[in-house]
This record gives C-alpha cells, sequence and structure tokens, in this order.
C-alpha cells in the first residue's frame, strides 16, 4: 500500500501543469452546474410559492399583450355572489417603469385599490398602511430589493416613468415594502391613478386590464373557476384564458427565458465536456507511463495494480476539480456580499450544500467515466506487449 501511495503521490507532481489544468476542466463546468441548479432551484421555489396563494390569472386567449375590458371584474364576482368561493378579484396591468436617468428596467403594475389587499394578502400591510393605501390615489408599495436598489424608504415620494402609454412621469408616495413576500421586486401601485393619468395625457383613451387575478378560497375552487371564467366569455371577442397562479408564472417564464430547459442542457453540455477533457489527459497519461507499466508488468504486478492505480488518479483529480467547482459558488453566494444579488424572479440565489454534494459527485462520475478505458487498457496489458513496448 505505502508503494502504491508512493507512486501515486509521483504521478500527482511530475506533470503539476497538467495536472492543475485537468482539475480547473472539471471545476469550470462544475460551477456551471451548481449555478444552473441553484438557479433551476430558485424558480421552482418561486413557482411553489405560487401554488400556495390560490389565485388564478386570466388573461385574453390570443395573448397575454392583449388588454380585457374592466368591466369583466363584475362578471367573475357574479360566478360566486356569496363571496365564499371566489374571494376577491384583482383588475392588474403592468406598466414597467423606469428613474430618470437609470437605466434598470423595473416591474411595476397597477392594480384595483379595493380588491388589491384580499387578493395579495402575502404582504401583511399594517392597519396603518392599508388606511394609506386606500386614501392616497399615489400610493405605491414597493418591492424590499427594488428599494434597497435605489435607497428608497417608506414615506418617500419617487417619480416613475411608465413603460407604457402616456409616457409621462408618474408621481407615487411609498407606504409600504414587500416584507416578507417573496416576490421582493414588484411593486403595487392603483390602477385607477394610472387609468386617471392616462386619460389625462390621451384624451379618448380607453381604459384596459392586462390581466385579472382571482382569489379563491380552496385548491378544489381553482379547478372550478378555472373552467367557469372561459365557458362565461367564450365566443365573445374578448374570449379569456383562465389557469392557475403557477402555470401562469411558469409559461411566462418560458416564454421570457425558458430557464429550466436551456440551463439543463447547458449543464449536460459542460459535464461532457468535463468528461472529455478528463478522458484525454488521462488517455495522455497512459501513454506516457506505458514503460513504467510494462515494467511493472514484467515484475510481476497484478492487473488490478496498474487498474485501481490509474482509475484512483482520474478520481482523485476529478474530485479536487468537484470540490473547488463547488465551493467557489458556495462560498460567493453564501459568504460574501454578492448574496444581497437580487435576480428576476428567483430573488436570492441560493446555493446549497446539497447541490454541492450532487456537485462533488458528478465530478467524481467524471473520474470514473474518464480513467475507465487507460486503466482497463492499463490492467490488460501482457507481459509480452509490454517488454516489446519498451524497445
Amino acid at each position: 500500500m505505502r508503494l502504491w501511495m508512493i507512486y501515486l503521490y509521483r504521478n500527482f507532481t511530475r506533470n503539476r501543469l497538467r495536472t492543475a489544468i485537468t482539475a480547473a476542466a472539471v471545476a469550470l463546468p462544475i460551477i456551471i452546474y451548481v449555478l444552473s441548479t441553484a438557479v433551476i432551484h430558485g424558480v421552482n421555489r418561486y413557482l411553489e410559492n405560487s401554488v400556495q396563494q390560490i389565485r388564478l390569472v386570466t388573461l385574453h386567449k390570443t395573448s397575454m399583450v392583449n388588454p380585457l375590458p374592466p368591466g369583466y371584474r363584475r362578471k367573475i364576482e357574479a360566478l360566486d355572489p356569496d363571496r365564499k368561493r371566489i374571494l376577491s378579484v384583482c383588475g392588474t396591468q403592468w406598466i414597467g417603469g423606469q428613474i430618470k436617468d437609470n437605466p434598470n428596467p423595473l416591474s411595476t403594475l397597477a392594480v384595483d385599490a379595493d380588491t388589491f389587499l384580499p387578493t395579495f394578502p402575502e404582504y401583511e400591510l399594517t392597519p396603518d398602511q392599508c388606511k394609506q393605501w386606500r386614501e392616497d390615489r399615489q400610493a405605491i408599495v414597493v418591492g424590499r430589493s427594488t428599494a434597497e436598489q435605489f435607497g428608497w424608504k417608506v414615506g418617500d415620494r419617487i417619480s416613475i416613468m411608465p413603460t407604457l402609454p402616456p409616457y409621462v412621469p408618474m408621481e407615487f408616495h411609498i407606504i409600504a415594502d414587500s416584507g416578507r413576500a417573496v416576490d421582493n421586486l414588484t411593486n403595487f401601485c392603483r390602477w385607477d391613478y394610472y387609468d386617471e393619468s392616462l386619460k389625462r395625457e390621451l384624451p379618448g383613451a380607453s381604459s384596459h386590464v392586462g390581466f385579472f387575478f382571482i382569489k379563491c378560497a380552496t385548491q378544489e375552487d381553482l379547478s372550478r373557476f378555472r373552467t367557469a371564467v372561459d365557458a362565461l366569455f367564450a365566443g365573445t371577442p374578448d374570449a379569456t384564458k383562465t389557469m392557475d397562479e403557477k402555470t401562469f408564472m411558469s409559461e411566462f417564464i418560458n416564454q421570457q427565458f425558458n430557464l429550466p430547459r436551456n440551463l439543463a442542457i447547458l449543464s449536460a453540455v459542460t459535464v461532457f465536456v468535463a468528461i472529455m477533457a478528463a478522458a484525454n489527459t488521462m488517455g495522455m497519461n497512459f501513454r506516457d507511463r506505458l514503460n513504467e507499466f510494462a515494467t511493472l508488468k514484467s515484475l510481476g504486478f497484478a492487473q488490478r495494480f496498474a487498474f485501481a492505480l490509474i482509475q484512483t488518479e482520474s478520481l482523485v483529480v476529478c474530485a479536487a476539480g468537484g470540490v473547488v467547482g463547488a465551493a467557489i459558488p458556495y462560498i460567493i453566494f453564501t459568504h460574501t456580499p454578492v448574496k444581497e444579488f437580487v435576480l428576476p424572479v428567483i430573488q436570492q440565489l441560493q446555493v446549497g450544500l446539497g447541490v454541492c454534494g450532487q456537485a462533488v459527485a458528478i465530478s467524481l462520475g467524471i473520474g470514473l467515466i474518464a480513467g475507465f478505458w487507460p486503466a482497463l487498457s492499463a490492467g490488460r496489458m501482457r507481459v509480452t506487449d509490454a517488454l516489446r513496448s519498451l524497445e
């Protein structure tokens, strides 16, 4: 065993540059895998939070960019006059927005003032904040991370330029932030204030709503009213498509980014590249040390000695690269200020130890695959062929 360990150490250190490059060739794909998996997990957490809210989303059947008449809200509410199954219906319109002299886009929604609070209870506004929301037409609830990005605080007056008409600055009064809500980027302002600004700047402009959020009492109500709402408007010029909030957010993410699929493909490709790079290195090592293996075979060392030697070398190098590749994103996104960096949809990127463990296991798999053929070739080498190779 001592001889085996010494020989293994000599192999690692005889060409330190090649060993380091091989480990780096494994570490880089592992970094990509860890980050990609963390992003996918973040998207899934966001979608699972949508399930807990028990909301439906109704939008235009043709496309989500086509508006719906505001009067649809009353018709949807009429499906449950007692408000025991449909708790509230909130019309919303995405207006985006930008801050003057700042190119970063905002995510701002204009919402029905009277039904926003019961439809989005996760924002947990205090009684005083609820009162300000109802009484102040310029009230806005800002995303916590958005507020930190721009240095906003409760009580500030801000100006936002909508991405949609009327394209004129709108003044707002910050009454609250998103608190503990999962979505800490989106801002919410009153739809009546936006509609008033639209008609003042563009006389004759018609009111419209992008989509309706429907807060239901139970999960069973989601299935019931998903079909009932669409049946209500079937055959009209503005037919609807209703889905649960998780499905809506999943379709939106896929249309905009298609992150889960693209990142899964990226991870698979990078791992394959790592396998090819490590296999090439182990093949080179085997060819460079052919004379040594011939000598070992001639001296009577068993086939399993050469096989285990090459396979272990491959495992150790790839495992080292895997540990480094998993540790870098974990440390950066857990123990440095970068952990506060906010990404769309997934918010803070969380790199868990479970993902790092998977990454290290994958690096071991890379080592097994990369070293298998050279190790098998060394083990199968006949003594006569080995001696002939010494010439």
